[in-house]
């Protein structure tokens, strides 16, 4: 398939009400020759408008999230979850902490805001930030559970800061969520230094929700202005004290630090000033929108109703900017729905001057709020269509390359070879290149860097030198620079971490993405790890859960969430050199890394080589989240079919063979982890120092047995 690079670059920086509505439009609509990135602090966006729903149990929490990971896999969008720390808008580029910067050629900055703090210190630990809400709820669960265990016998006292609407459908919604989580009696108390409840709202919805508001016994502080938060309570500044055990800071919004480091025209607030077509003041190619931007001479108040109606006006000035044609104005409406989720299935709303509380309401609202997140789910792709794998998934099979090998003549293979010996050390090679799993080319070459040294580390060698191997795909000089620059930063980014550095290398043009590198390594003395060396009472360990695999594929087929990503990710970055070294120190010998023939291939290989044989505790051998359940819903990595036929050597019952985790023994796993073979004493001794070095712990798979007559090298019970 030619993948060529688009020649240009759109870029959403934030993923809010606006942005995602681009991210959904270039779903259904690609852009001819144009790349679109998304870039966030996580990988899901929340839609506040169900965060009360969820708070008070209605719903659960992941039906307000628009799962990012999945939706820009089904666009065909890359995303990024790096840190961004400024902006060129003369280069057009933007500044990341990590990795190099990104250019582009449109950018649409959609960050939201935060609560407005004013010179009041929250750092303290009774005080929780509704934004981000993305954390929102797990940030309050926390703290309830830390008070649970120091709490004294009387009422938690809740005061919630900021009277707006998200204030108030706190209050309301929140009861429930304590009654959950919360064993004990509470109070709730609503602190605004407005001198109304909803102050921006008509006197009809003002008595409406302060009538709720006494009917639920919640107190309310108007005209009380905060000076400081003391760890019992508030200080307002008149001197009242409000107690307060918990403080749910939830007050109007406030500019984003960030937005002050991209080098563009704020308002007096810190917000991006835009012109009517929300194109930034200071630059033509930087959209600013939702709560991000403030329309010069024209602004509208901080809510996400103007985000959603800006949706469409950006989508068409993309469009054009593109196209180099004249823009559209942005209309903000003079008036909007507002309904109000009073947490009992009823709702209190206003429209046009009229106000009004009915449980018809809450269901108008639940039907507005289910049909816009509906509007996020992704395009999922059939499983009947063809689709070769990427990463350790797009090699061939073993039975292929074994085949093969044989009638290449006299010549040595291995994963890593000895290639050169000196009065100190030997010297090891190795080699790897795969297609990219990801759009993303930093993140790829990450990824690339830790597989190719694999084979090294696995010897208990420590990688030295690499030289590149990189396929560009075909398409203009400057995304292909930039390709490579991210390709070869996250690269050196590892290597870096290993010791290691890329001193040479080699690059082509070609139909799709792809890297590797040739590693050389060094191993001090003649302490290897070998798949020969293994001896029959060890047992076996490993050091990354299974599942790479079909995950990887599931992700290509836009059915990876986004949790199960982000652990997914996290795994394979994982860097396993210093398991290694403590491997060596701790006496061990038998090692390799678990890649492209899964577990079972690469025992099998040892346990042939070492002429034993191995009983597996399949309830023992860890999984990443979602494996499974994607093995069971029929998701395999094309490798998975070939790696299946090693099933000959092993031995296992039909319940064990129908168990979803039997599968995962031959997933190819892209950055798979470690398997060790050692005796109790070593594994005792290399425990201890994992411990120390805050790895992820040996998990013990199973055991090294003496090898009987016949074919089967594998046990699984």
């Amino acid at each position: 398939m030619n993948e060529p690079l688009p020649s240009r670059h759109v870029v959403l920086l934030g993923i809010g009400h606006t942005n995602a509505h681009i991210l959904r439009m270039y779903g259904m609509k690609r852009l001819e020759d144009t790349a679109l990135t998304c870039i966030s602090n996580f990988n899901v966006a929340t839609y506040s408008g169900m965060m009360p729903a969820v708070l008070a149990g209605q719903m659960p929490p992941e039906q307000m999230q628009i799962d990012l990971v999945r939706l820009c896999s089904s666009a065909g969008a890359r995303l990024v979850t790096e840190t961004v720390t400024g902006l060129d808008p003369n280069a057009q580029q933007i500044i990341f902490k990590h990795r190099p910067p990104m250019p582009y050629d449109v950018l649409s900055v959609g960050i939201g805001s935060t609560t407005a703090r004013g010179n009041i210190d929250l750092s303290g630990d009774q005080v929780i930030e509704i934004k981000p809400m993305q954390t929102f709820l797990h940030r309050l669960q926390k703290h309830l559970k830390r008070l649970q265990q120091t709490f004294r016998e009387r009422p938690l006292q809740v005061a919630i800061v900021g009277s707006g609407a998200a204030g108030v459908e706190i209050a309301f919604c929140l009861p429930a969520f304590l009654k959950e989580h919360w064993q004990g009696k509470f109070s709730l108390s609503v602190v605004t230094r407005s001198p109304r409840i909803l102050a921006d709202a008509n006197p009809a919805l003002q008595r409406l929700t302060l009538a709720e508001c006494d009917r639920r016994k919640v107190t309310t502080f108007t005209n009380s202005t905060i000076t400081s938060i003391q760890a019992d309570g508030l200080i307002t500044a008149d001197g009242t004290e409000i107690p307060a055990d918990l403080v749910i800071w939830s007050t109007g919004a406030s500019a984003p630090a960030l937005l002050s480091r991209l080098q563009l025209e704020t308002d007096e607030r810190g917000f991006l000033l835009t012109r009517p077509t929300l194109q930034s003041t200071t630059s033509p190619h930087v959209f600013a929108v939702g709560d991000a931007g403030t329309i010069q001479h024209a602004p509208a108040p901080k809510a996400g109703v103007y985000a959603v109606r800006q949706g469409p006006v950006l989508w068409e000035n993309l469009q054009r900017v593109l196209s180099d044609t004249p823009l559209i104005a942005y209309k903000p409406q003079r008036s909007f729905l507002q309904l109000l989720n009073t947490g009992d299935g009823s709702a209190i709303g206003q429209w046009k001057g009229i106000s009004k509380s009915s449980r018809w309401l809450m269901k108008l609202k639940h039907s507005i709020d289910s049909k816009f997140m509906k509007m996020y789910e992704p395009i999922q792709m059939t499983d009947d269509e063809p689709m070769q794998c990427r990463g350790c998934g797009c090699k061939i099979g073993a039975g292929l390359l074994n085949s093969a090998l044989p009638s290449a003549g006299d010549i040595q293979f291995d994963d890593a070879a000895e290639v050169g010996k000196t009065a100190d050390y030997k010297i090891v090679a190795s080699t790897d290149f795969f297609t990219s799993p990801f759009l993303d080319p930093y993140l790829a070459g990450r990824v690339a860097a830790l597989h190719a040294a694999s084979d090294i580390v696995a010897s208990g060698a420590s990688p030295r030198y690499a030289l590149s191997n990189v396929v560009i795909p075909e398409g203009a000089p400057g995304p292909q620079r930039s390709t490579l620059c991210e390709l070869l930063a996250g690269a050196k980014r590892e290597f870096d971490a290993m010791g290691a550095a890329i001193v040479g290398g080699h690059t082509i043009e070609g139909p799709r993405l792809e890297i590797g590198f040739t590693v050389i390594g060094n191993a001090v003395g003649n302490d290897l790890l070998q798949k020969q060396n293994l001896q029959d009472g060890d047992g076996l360990y490993l050091t990354k859960p299974l599942g790479i695999g079909v995950l990887l594929a599931a992700h290509m087929r836009s059915r990876c969430n986004a949790a199960h990503y982000s652990v997914l990710v996290q795994a394979m970055l994982e860097r396993q050199h210093d398991y290694a070294a403590l491997a060596i120190n701790s006496g061990v010998t038998a090692g390799t890394d678990i890649t492209g023939f899964g577990l079972a291939g690469h025992l099998l290989e040892m346990l042939e080589a070492s002429d034993l044989e191995a009983t597996l505790q399949l309830e023992n051998i860890p999984t990443l989240p979602g494996a499974s359940e994607a093995i069971a819903s029929g998701i395999q990595s094309s490798l998975a079919p070939s790696n299946r036929l090693a099933v000959a050597k092993v031995n296992a019952s039909s319940v064990v063979r129908q168990n979803a985790c039997f599968d995962l023994l031959f997933d190819p796993q892209t950055c798979g982890g470690l398997l060790l073979g050692m005796s109790e004493r070593a594994a005792d001794q290399i425990n201890t120092a994992i411990t120390a070095a805050e790895l992820r712990p040996l998990v013990k798979i199973g055991t090294v047995n003496a090898h009987t007559a016949g074919d089967r090298w594998l046990h699984v019970v």
